[in-house]
């Protein structure tokens, strides 16, 4: 009888470590399949890997930040939101919590948008922060506001390997402008927004300073010049 229970024992040790070491072997093969789908550039073979992972690993699988980044790049922002949110209510995650007001802005939910750059720029003073949230508020008609969060960043540091997408011309095409051009085109914009022309023009100014070949800055520009122009004109004439 001793024997026999001895015997149970060591079985069901030997279960428990099977199906373990089995469960930690799947989670290898599904980690290795989604290292070779990201370096085939496969986000929707990644994807189906970090699904398993997750539900192998359980609620606590660090792989859930990876899941909100793929739906993030495959511009599914629904399901990044979702994911990001989850994530957020077990523990605080500064680059989850970008995801989340990245997704909200793609998704043309500006005020919550806002309210999540808001506690983002609280914590990471930095020119890229105040731009995203400057740009959200001058989306939502708030130009007052963006033009004092840009004035807030105008001595931090800006990442000079950042750029931002603007059109290259107006037959279409795309131009990458580094980011501190880009900031200075939006706050010429507001300034613009408040019916300030020559303040937008010596921001433009400045925009072209940094990046010379900034069609939508040349072009903004040309526009504000001729209204500012004929402002001042009408202005004397009624003197």
């Amino acid at each position: 009888m001793k024997k026999f229970i001895i015997l149970s024992f060591l079985l069901g040790i030997s279960s428990v470590y099977g199906q373990k070491l089995y469960k930690n072997d799947l989670i290898q093969i599904e980690k290795n399949i989604y290292q070779t789908a990201l370096n085939n550039y496969d986000l929707a073979a990644a994807k189906d890997a970090v699904y398993h992972i997750v539900a192998l690993e359980g609620a606590q699988s660090t792989y859930k930040d990876t899941l909100a980044f793929i739906y993030f790049n495959q511009k599914k922002y629904l399901s990044c939101l979702k994911v990001a949110d989850d994530i957020l209510t077990r523990k605080q995650s500064m680059p989850v919590l970008e995801l989340k007001a990245a997704s909200l802005e793609q998704l043309n939910a500006l005020k919550e948008a806002i309210a999540v750059y808001e506690k983002i720029y609280a914590q990471k003073k930095d020119g890229l922060t105040a731009y995203k949230l400057a740009r959200a508020q001058q989306k939502l008609k708030r130009s007052a506001e963006a033009f004092e969060t840009l004035k807030t960043a105008e001595n931090l540091s800006f990442d000079d390997s950042y750029f931002i997408n603007f059109p290259k011309s107006q037959k279409g095409g795309q131009q990458k402008v580094p980011l501190k051009a880009a900031y200075y085109n939006l706050m010429a914009q507001t300034a613009y927004d408040l019916h300030n022309y020559d303040m937008a023009i010596k921001y433009y100014n400045e925009a072209l300073k940094l990046f010379p070949g900034f069609f939508v800055a040349k072009q903004n520009k040309a526009v504000v010049e001729m209204l500012n122009k004929k402002i001042k004109s009408i202005n004397k004439s009624n003197k």
